[in-house]
């Protein structure tokens, strides 16, 4: 009898990669490469980092402000300023006091931009413009005295590969307010750019809009696609297996890996094992019980191979023994004799 093969595919199959199957870890690592070397932070500006802005009056108007900007500080306080918030509150305790007219700009590289001020009660009107566009305007409308870290301007979405101005005037409100106050800028930028970059009265932190780990993921699924097929052909063009051989099939599912996000407010962990409950058993370690459920699994699958060739075996024998009982039960054909054998006659 020819020896039988069984062949049950293992965790690591030996098939080779269809052309599909290889387009896709590679496009995957090829969108993932940018992803992976475009950190992002966010770099803090201080208004009295002349670098970034600039505080002038707006040319347009006749006659100019006796006073378009005041520069406060603890040290430097502002007598003339009608608004005299606590700089304990203030960014770097510095902030820029703008009237009727002020205007000013802030200019910068980067993705994203968010200009803070204090809002105070019956303030001036802030118009915005964005790279020569009109951008709308802040105005608070509470009465509570001062409001610090307020979000009078922000943009994103932006090309980082130049430069982008933000310009913004003062004007007299319906209650006839006329002070802004103006506290800091944030800017998304590359960390690897801002690290070189950064000037004096700046600070940075990690950003919330983190890049993606593309690389990472791309990077697994190629080691987990090609790795596999690389190791196992060697041994498939050397092997020539004529005895029986079965391998058992690994139907325990391994153990999910965990994929972590974090961020500068929070830090969460998304578990792939409570997302996908068939995931989530604890994988058995490599201990004797587990090498004789193994064992106990091929002997079976021997078992079972043993049984149907003995019943085919029996059954040829049946038919083998069916054939030759006819054959000696049937009578021999009658001789007919050759035409030579009649001519020699």
């Amino acid at each position: 009898m020819p020896h039988l093969q069984v062949s049950i595919f293992p965790s690591h199959s030996r098939l080779p990669l269809s052309s599909e199957m290889w387009r896709l870890p590679l496009l995957l690592l090829r969108l993932g490469f940018p992803l992976i070397t475009a950190a992002l932070t966010n770099i803090t500006i201080d208004d009295g980092n002349l670098d970034y802005f600039s505080w002038f009056e707006d040319p347009a108007i006749s006659p100019a402000p006796l006073h378009p900007w005041a520069a406060s500080s603890p040290g430097n306080r502002c007598d003339y300023c009608s608004a005299q918030p606590p700089a304990t509150d203030i960014f770097n305790q510095t902030w820029h006091d703008g009237s009727n007219n002020s205007a000013g700009s802030l200019t910068f590289q980067g993705s994203a931009v968010y200009i803070y001020g204090i809002d105070l009660a019956n303030p001036a009107n802030v118009s915005f413009s964005f790279d020569g566009q009109p951008a709308g305007f802040h105005l608070y409308t509470g009465a509570e005295g001062f409001v610090f870290k307020s979000l009078f301007f922000s943009r994103s979405g932006l090309s980082s590969s130049g430069n982008h101005t933000v310009e913004w005037v003062l004007r007299t409100s319906k209650t006839n307010g006329t002070t802004a106050l103006f506290d800091y800028a944030m800017i998304t930028v590359d960390a690897a750019t801002s690290s070189s970059n950064t000037p004096p009265g700046s600070t940075s932190s990690p950003s919330s809009k983190k890049s993606s780990n593309t690389g990472a993921i791309a990077g697994g699924v190629i080691g987990g696609l090609v790795g596999p097929d690389y190791r196992e052909k060697p041994r498939s063009r050397n092997e020539r297996t004529t005895s029986r051989h079965i391998e058992p099939f690994n139907n325990h599912a391994e153990p999910a890996e965990s994929v972590a996000t974090s961020s500068p407010q929070e830090s969460k962990t998304y578990d792939v094992a409570w997302a996908t409950p068939a995931l989530s058993a604890p994988s058995l370690p490599a201990t004797t019980a587990a090498i004789d459920v193994a064992s106990a699994s091929i002997q079976a699958t021997d078992s079972a191979s043993t049984v149907t060739t003995t019943t085919r075996e029996r059954q040829l024998e049946a038919r083998l023994a069916a054939l030759e009982a006819q054959v000696l039960q049937a009578e021999p054909p009658p001789y007919i004799p050759s035409s030579r054998e009649e001519a020699d006659r």
